[in-house]
């Protein structure tokens, strides 16, 4: 993800989009597109010399606004996509949104003064639903606001990080083409707002074989070996390092020993090859 900053100021905006609507009798239809672990340097409009082809979503940025200075402000627990979605489906801050049923991660969850009890009235589909939207969610499982994700009125879950059409990111898409062709069959004239996420390019990053042929790496499954060097994986990046430059405090935390085709491993071989299965899943995310 990039950083719950740019998603607050995205959804003040979307607030006032619908206002600004109401007042003129006309309100727009809203297509709210979050991707899991993109890297923003991925794309040409934040880094030049990015390799990735993504024309769709550089031209929605050339249209649009482009936000270079907003950061995530934190989490109470390793899983920093539990604590953002949370914040994006509230507008709240870390410390005043719930978490995980039954875990009690954020310290301040049960106090009503930092986390309304009824504060799922107020999250994002919620308010969408109460001003006559339609609204719709195609995403991840978890890692996410259980209570707020029940309002959406259509709701078409799970996680897609395969390297097929059916098992990675056109599935997701295809649910909100499904969602318009219902639409558009029943003639339904209501506002829309479309909550469209992505499970890649989080890891398990498999690529499709086209993408991954142009980015010269593969979907690596064996631990015990390297993947194949492929001159036509992207090069490094500029602060790459063989290892940590200093004892970091959580050496056994999955992403650094767990990641399915990286594993423990920080080598140019191995690390080229992840980049390339990286921007794979982001062009196919641009498809």
């Amino acid at each position: 993800m990039k950083t719950i900053s740019k998603f607050i100021l995205t959804l003040l905006v979307l607030v006032g989009a619908v206002e600004t609507g109401q007042a003129v009798g006309k309100r727009p239809n809203i297509l709210f597109i979050i991707a899991d672990d993109q890297s923003p340097f991925d794309f040409k409009f934040y880094n030049p010399r990015s390799t990735l082809d993504a024309p769709v979503l550089g031209k929605l940025a050339t249209q649009g606004m482009v936000i270079d200075g907003a950061y995530q402000m934190g989490s109470w627990v390793g899983g920093v996509c539990t604590a953002s979605r949370h914040m994006i489906m509230s507008g709240r801050t870390v410390w005043h949104i719930p978490d995980k049923a039954g875990r009690i991660m954020n310290p301040h969850v049960n106090n009503p003064k930092m986390v309304p009890p009824d504060l799922v009235k107020y999250t994002l589909p919620a308010v969408f639903n109460q001003a006559g939207y339609d609204t719709m969610r195609t995403c991840k499982n978890g890692n996410s606001h259980n209570g707020a994700n029940a309002q959406f009125t259509v709701r078409n879950d799970a996680t897609r990080r395969g390297g097929t059409k059916e098992s990675g990111s056109h599935w997701h898409g295809q649910q909100v083409i499904n969602y318009l062709n219902d639409r558009e069959k029943t003639k339904d004239t209501d506002p829309f707002f479309i909550y469209f996420g992505f499970s890649h390019p989080h890891d398990t990053r498999d690529g499709t074989p086209e993408l991954l042929n142009k980015y010269g790496a593969v979907n690596h499954r064996d631990r015990k070996s390297l993947p194949p060097a492929n001159p036509k994986a992207p090069k490094l990046p500029l602060n790459w390092l063989p290892k940590h430059p200093f004892h970091h405090g959580h050496p056994g935390l999955r992403d650094e020993v767990s990641v399915s085709g990286v594993w423990e491993r920080r080598d140019e071989v191995t690390i080229r090859n992840e980049i390339g299965r990286q921007l794979a899943c982001s062009e196919n995310i641009d498809h």
